[in-house]
C-alpha cells in the first residue's frame, strides 16, 4: 500500500520514477535521492521503480527516500536524466542539481529555438588545442543537428581544422581565420566554453555550454561522431601506446611513468606519443612517435591499448572506442567526469596504479 501524497515545495520535485537499474545504480540513486532532500529541506521523496531500491533504503536507513509501487501525481522520469550522479561526493551534488533543475526543465514541444544564427563564426583563440577541439566541433555538430541549425563555422586553430577535416562533421565547417569569414557574425567560442560545467562529460560541456547561451535542446550523453572516411578493419598490431604529458599541471614523477610503462610491456610494444618536451621528460632511450592527426587515428585503431592521461590524445582514443586507462594525476573526480562518457576507457588514480597492475 502507498503512503500518504507528501507535499511539494513549490520548484523542487519530490516524486521520482526509475527505470529498470543495476543494483549499483539503485545505490547510487538512492544514495543521491537522500542528500538531495537533505541539502534542499524536504522531509521525504518519493521514488518508484526496481525492488532493490526499497531494500537498500530500509538496509541503510535512507529515512528521507520513500518506495512506492505509483506515485499518486506525475513524477520525474530519471531514465530520461543524464548520469551526472556517479563519483562519491561531487556525484552526489550533480544528481540534487539536476534533479532541482528538473523542476524547470521545458517538455521538447515547449523549448524556444535556437537564437544561434546560421552561418555564424565562432572564435577560439584559447581553447583550440586538440581535446578542446574534438569537444567543440563534436558539442557544435550534435546541437546543430538537434536545433535545426544549418550551419556554421569555427575558427582559432590548426586542431580545429582538422577534427573538421578527419570527422564526419556535416554541419560545422572551419574558416582560417576570423577575417575570412565572409558571412555571419564572429562570436567569441571562448566566452562560450568559459560557462561550460567541470561535472559533465567532455563531449557534452560545450553542446550544453552553447544551449545556455542560444536557447534551444541541449543532448545528454553526447557521442563522438563516425571518421569521415571509415577504416577497413585491419590487423591488430601488438603495442600499447603511452602518453604522458610532461606539459601537465601535475605531472607524475618520470621514474613513475617509467615503472607504469615498463608493467604495461608485458601487454604489447610500448611507445610513447610525443615530441622533444617527452623525450627531455622521459628520457631519450624510449620509442617516441609523432604523427598527423589522420595518422594517429589509424595507430590508435591498430593497437592493442592506449594508457595515458587526461590530454587531446586520451579524449581521441575515447572517441575513436579505443580500450584503455587514463592515470588521473590531479582531481580525480574532474578526470573522471570529463572521460565518463568513453564507454571503452577506465579513470583511475595514479596512487592506485601499481596497485591495480601488480
Amino acid at each position: 500500500m502507498n503512503p500518504p501524497s507528501i507535499s511539494e515545495p513549490e520548484g523542487l520535485p519530490t516524486r521520482f520514477a526509475a527505470a529498470d537499474l543495476s543494483v549499483r545504480d539503485c545505490v547510487e540513486l538512492t544514495a543521491g535521492l537522500a542528500s538531495y532532500a537533505r541539502s534542499n529541506g524536504l522531509s521525504r521523496v518519493e521514488v518508484s521503480g526496481p525492488p532493490a531500491i526499497s531494500e537498500l533504503i530500509e538496509e541503510f536507513g535512507w529515512d528521507e527516500v520513500c518506495f512506492v509501487d505509483a506515485h499518486q501525481k506525475p513524477a520525474v522520469d530519471i531514465a530520461a536524466a543524464p548520469r551526472t550522479w556517479r563519483c562519491g561526493q561531487r556525484g552526489l551534488r550533480c544528481l540534487s542539481d539536476q534533479l532541482v533543475g528538473a523542476a524547470g526543465a521545458a517538455s521538447e514541444a515547449d523549448t524556444p529555438p535556437s537564437t544561434l544564427s546560421t552561418g555564424s563564426v565562432l572564435w577560439f583563440a584559447r581553447h583550440n588545442r586538440l581535446g578542446d577541439a574534438l569537444g567543440i566541433v563534436t558539442g557544435l555538430e550534435h546541437y546543430c543537428r538537434d536545433n535545426d541549425v544549418p550551419s556554421i563555422a569555427v575558427t582559432g586553430s590548426r586542431a580545429l581544422a582538422e577534427v573538421v577535416e578527419v570527422f564526419a562533421c556535416e554541419r560545422v565547417t572551419c574558416v582560417p581565420s576570423p577575417d575570412e569569414a565572409s558571412t555571419g557574425e564572429v562570436l567569441s567560442g571562448d566566452a562560450i566554453f568559459a560557462r561550460s560545467s567541470w561535472s559533465m562529460p567532455w563531449l557534452d560541456r560545450l553542446n550544453h555550454a552553447v544551449t545556455d547561451t542560444f536557447g534551444g535542446r541541449a543532448r545528454h550523453g553526447v557521442p563522438p561522431l563516425p571518421l569521415r572516411q571509415a577504416r577497413e578493419p585491419g590487423r591488430q598490431e601488438n603495442v600499447v601506446y603511452c602518453q604522458f604529458d610532461a606539459r601537465s599541471s601535475t605531472p607524475p614523477p618520470p621514474h613513475s611513468v617509467r615503472r607504469i610503462m615498463s608493467q604495461f610491456a608485458a601487454h604489447g610494444d610500448v611507445r610513447v606519443l610525443g615530441g622533444p618536451d617527452t623525450q627531455d621528460y622521459l628520457g631519450h632511450d624510449l620509442t617516441y612517435i609523432r604523427a598527423e592527426l589522420p595518422e594517429m587515428v589509424d595507430r590508435l585503431l591498430s593497437c592493442r591499448l592506449f594508457v595515458g592521461c587526461d590530454s587531446g590524445l586520451g579524449h581521441l582514443a575515447g572517441c575513436l572506442g579505443v580500450p584503455g586507462l587514463i592515470l588521473s594525476t590531479d582531481d580525480f573526480e574532474t578526470t573522471w567526469s570529463f572521460f565518463r562518457g568513453y564507454a571503452a576507457l577506465s579513470v583511475v588514480p595514479l596512487a592506485a596504479t601499481d596497485l591495480l597492475l601488480s
